[in-house]
């Protein structure tokens, strides 16, 4: 959506950002989920970014997003971008990013450690009303933000139409028949099966009886879900897996949603998980403990949800907070989920964790595992590892979490297909 000359507007499922164009570069105004993907797609980028004041919608947050455009900037070893705001507004985005974007694997990968990685592509301009680079000078002005280009002004925030994310979103759910149909077998639709760099992000609903679980809401919920043919109020729990941002960017649409229907949202993890989240969201959320009905999972212990019984393990991956897998049974089945984890048979026998062998997954009639197609020594779980696990159990074993290929050497997941066991 073009603005004006200078300034274009992004406007994708009920969100939006703004770029503007100046003689010191292309200037990002916010964020919002998967927009390094966004931007690849659209053939635009800007190496400076504003952080705004944060705001959520029932589309999502204009803070989220940021994690995988510093990802693309550690995995391609390009220019970082230089973020400026006001010291509220950076110290929140800032230690939000801290939580996930600074731990990755030792050489061995057997340890997780803390990177110098959040300061070297996220470059920190602090400042409490402007900031000046060559003949550019952006404004903050209460909750207005104005770019001037030598004196001219070339983007005022408070002069532009306000996007209405939620209207948009309320036109979604009329376009969905809500179902709130007894399943009497348990039915799993894998709603994405990309990660945060391709593809709809991972993640699965599971249906039984009325129960509908949602395994790490991904961003845009009514537009995600809509596109399955799912009503985003057919979803009785949220289960979260981690705290990687493609694993939790549609929770402050749900929170917003929450707020709106006046319906708190049962989310169910870990509580080492939890409090992190509770970190990452009550900065935009100050109720935040009045808009979640919290259920604890410890792993190693089943917890039962309706006619569901839920068991989870702690994973191998690259957060210290933990990262979970799940197995679900209900109806006399049992469905496995990986969650993202480094599956190998060498550093496992470092490891000596026996939740993270084969057996764990046991009995299922189905599993999906997340997988690599990259290096061997990636952070997940390298195809022909998943292959290994294939011929071990009596059962399907889907690929998921990568990105999508024409002639894959395993089995993947189909994202919208609906498996019935």
């Amino acid at each position: 959506m073009q603005l004006d000359p200078a300034t274009e507007r992004l406007v994708w499922n009920g969100m939006s950002v703004d770029f503007v164009t100046t003689p010191a570069g292309r200037i990002r105004i916010g964020s919002m989920p998967d927009i390094s993907k966004l931007c690849r797609r659209f053939g635009i980028d800007a190496g400076l970014v504003v952080v705004p004041p944060w705001q959520g919608s029932m589309a999502g947050d204009n803070y989220t997003g940021e994690e995988f455009v510093l990802w693309d900037c550690q995995v391609s070893e390009g220019q970082g971008r230089i973020y400026v705001g006001r010291p509220g507004d950076m110290a929140v985005m800032y230690g939000n990013l801290d939580h996930t974007f600074s731990w990755f694997f030792d050489p061995s990968c057997t340890r997780v450690e803390k990177k110098g990685w959040l300061s070297r592509w996220f470059r920190k301009t602090t400042v409490e009303n402007q900031y000046t680079t060559g003949d550019v000078t952006i404004f903050f002005d209460r909750d207005c933000i104005r770019i001037l280009d030598r004196g001219r002004v070339v983007y005022d925030g408070g002069e532009l139409d306000p996007f209405n994310g939620d209207g948009v979103v309320e036109d979604v759910l009329g376009t969905v028949a809500p179902d709130r149909a007894r399943r009497r077998e348990m039915e799993i639709t894998p709603v994405g099966t990309g990660n945060g760099f391709t593809g709809t992000v991972s993640s699965c609903l599971v249906r039984f009886g009325k129960r509908v679980l949602w395994i790490d809401p991904g961003g845009y919920p009514a537009h995600t879900l809509a596109s399955r043919k799912v009503h985003w109020d057919d979803i009785t729990d949220l289960f979260i897996t981690h705290n990687h941002e493609d694993h939790v960017q549609g929770i402050s649409a749900c929170l917003s949603r929450a707020a709106a229907l006046n319906r708190p949202l049962h989310l169910i993890t870990a509580k080492p998980v939890y409090d992190v989240l509770r970190q990452q969201f009550l900065g935009l959320f100050p109720d935040f403990d009045g808009l979640v009905r919290f259920t604890p999972v410890v792993p190693g212990r089943p917890l039962v949800l309706g006619g569901m019984e839920l068991a989870t393990r702690w994973n191998h991956h690259i957060l210290p907070y933990g990262t979970l897998g799940l197995k679900i049974t209900a109806g006399g089945k049992t469905f496995g989920f990986s969650g993202d984890t480094k599956l190998d048979d060498t550093i496992n026998a470092v490891l000596g964790r026996e939740e993270l062998l084969p057996q764990w997954f046991e009995g299922c009639s189905l599993v999906f595992h997340e997988v690599s197609f990259g290096h061997p020594m990636g952070v997940h779980t390298h195809w022909k590892e998943v292959k290994k696990l294939q011929g071990r159990l009596d059962c399907p074993v889907l690929g998921y979490h990568t990105a999508p290929s024409d002639a894959p050497p395993i089995p993947l997941a189909r994202g919208g297909r609906t498996y019935c066991l």
